[in-house]
């Protein structure tokens, strides 16, 4: 890297922001981990994924050793005309299975967030009963699409398309970076020194790359800096939304206790049925009207829990009869 830049100067710094998109698609295997083991995902990389990868490159530097003029379309331009077709169907349907997984991980960091209450509810459907992983969730989807969609009619410019991706994957890895630090000191309970020489080591590299890409802001970088703006004000407004929700509920709670003591005591007219209250709060109900205390037959409480196991039923009570 040192010697690159030594001998490409200003130029080779800024076409590393380029250079980023070779690299990118290797942070989508850990994305399949929720679909695929790791066991699979390593056998699948390094006998399939990676040699062709070689082969590829290699072929398409050996064109360009070549063939200086044809630098924008080198990859369909090295192909002989012989298996041209074939290659193009199989480069098409490898770019639908790269976008399974950046899918597949949006689904699981909105399925995060609604679990820990900085998301709005979803549909969250779990495709299979043995991995917890697979999920769907239909609104997402949708808004991916219509995402899509919008940025390839808005832009139809594959270098605008690129400089996008290319500073949302190179900010993906610095977080990331700087969230395995911490995974260093508060998980693996290593030393402090260890996750600073880690975090200065890949960040300094990162920085580097995410520094080239800055450039390309105006020209199409611009899009994953909105959008990231907009999902992080939803973030934060249903996040602090639930946070007053339940700072309310905890100032005009009703004890359990207080329930079923006045039982005896709800008068003469009573209407058959099941109340149901849910909530959040695990010790207490929310504040409910006496209206509702007086023609309710029985209480059922339940306890929301965002991080339970979705292939059980929620916890209750039993319904108590207080006639």
């Amino acid at each position: 890297m040192f010697r690159f830049l030594r001998s490409t100067g200003f130029e080779g710094w800024v076409s590393l922001g380029g250079v980023v998109l070779c690299i990118t698609g290797s942070e989508t295997m850990f994305a399949d981990l929720g679909h695929f083991s790791p066991h699979s995902i390593k056998i699948a990389f390094t006998f399939l994924v990676y040699p062709c990868l070689i082969l590829a490159y290699m072929g398409e530097a050996a064109f360009l050793s070549k063939h200086h003029e044809d630098i924008q379309r080198s990859f369909y331009k090295a192909i002989p005309e012989a298996v041209f077709w074939p290659v193009f169907i199989v480069a098409t349907l490898a770019a639908i299975v790269g976008s399974q997984a950046v899918i597949s991980a949006t689904f699981s960091m909105v399925s995060q967030c609604c679990a820990l209450s900085c998301f709005p509810r979803v549909k969250i459907v779990h495709t299979s009963n043995q991995i917890y992983g697979q999920i769907y969730i239909p609104e997402v989807n949708w808004i991916l699409m219509c995402l899509c969609l919008a940025v390839t009619i808005g832009l139809r410019d594959t270098n605008m398309i690129g400089h996008a991706y290319g500073l949302a994957v190179t900010t993906v890895m610095l977080v990331t970076t700087f969230l395995m630090s911490l995974v260093i000191i508060i998980v693996w309970q290593k030393w402090v020194m260890m996750s600073l020489s880690f975090l200065v080591f890949f960040g300094s590299i990162e920085l580097l790359y995410i520094s080239a890409c800055f450039i390309k802001i105006p020209e199409g970088g611009w899009i994953p800096l909105v959008l990231s703006m907009i999902f992080m004000g939803i973030t934060f407004v249903w996040n602090y939304g639930t946070l007053k929700k339940h700072e309310f509920d905890m100032e005009n709670k009703v004890s359990m206790k207080s329930i079923l003591a006045s039982g005896p005591s709800l008068g003469m007219v009573r209407v058959p049925g099941i109340g149901l209250i849910y909530t959040d709060l695990v010790t207490v109900c929310q504040p409910f009207s006496d209206t509702l205390q007086r023609t309710c037959l029985h209480f059922i409480k339940f306890w929301s829990s965002s991080a339970s196991n979705p292939f059980t039923s929620p916890m209750c009570v039993r319904p108590r009869d207080f006639s």
